[in-house]
């Protein structure tokens, strides 16, 4: 896992990661790179079945589908 966030222990302090930085002791990986690439996956091919059910549109559907591809 490539962990993007990192929460301190029971608390809700959470911080994101930074080129050159790991955190300490008591810092526990929150999520991972790509827990959060499936999850915005997920999310926009919701999107686009949405545009598509609702108002047939196509142009729509294929742009939410091609962020998909982008890193």
């Amino acid at each position: 896992m490539n962990p993007i966030l990192y929460r301190y222990k029971d608390t809700e302090s959470v911080i994101k990661v930074m080129d050159g930085y790991t955190p300490g002791d008591g810092w526990e990986p929150l999520y991972g790179s790509d827990e959060v690439k499936a999850a915005t996956n997920a999310a926009l091919e919701r999107a686009a079945l949405e545009c598509y059910r609702w108002n047939n549109a196509h142009n729509a559907a294929a742009a939410i589908r091609a962020l998909k591809e982008q890193p």
